[in-house]
């Protein structure tokens, strides 16, 4: 299986998550690599069977909660039919960040399949699981 984990990352959590991500694929026999949303092309996007995009939940701690780096995240190569996933990472709160980042996937055209709120300080203990339900799915 080869995955391809875009991210939009700012303070580094996501891009951590994101890389996290593409290792625990790596681990489970898939082939996976990590890119921030500006540096992954339409020839990348389209030898993957996967696309997982992340990135950070932004607005207030406890309403209008949104992808953080929405704008470069619609300037990522179209994911026209391919299996997609979502992930966010925040401090407080998620909201409905990772309902918003699977709309967003979806207007690029791919098919959601799950999605993931990760606390930056549980990275460890809460992205294997999600490999794992990732890798049960495809």
């Amino acid at each position: 299986m080869n995955v391809v984990v875009v991210y939009e990352s700012r303070t580094g959590n996501t891009r951590h998550a994101a890389e996290m991500i593409a290792h625990g694929v790596r681990e489970q026999g898939g082939n996976a690599e990590a890119y921030p949303s500006t540096g992954v092309d339409l020839t990348t996007i389209a030898a993957a069977d996967l696309v997982v995009v992340g990135t950070w939940t932004d607005g207030l701690f406890f309403f209008g909660q949104r992808p953080g780096g929405s704008m470069k995240l619609w300037q990522m190569p179209e994911i026209h039919h391919k299996k997609a996933a979502v992930f966010c990472t925040y401090a407080k709160n998620p909201g409905k960040t990772v309902d918003k980042l699977g709309d967003l996937v979806e207007a690029k055209g791919a098919e959601v399949i799950g999605g993931d709120a990760f606390h930056r300080n549980k990275l460890a203990e809460q992205v294997p699981g999600f490999v794992n339900g990732l890798m049960a799915l495809v």
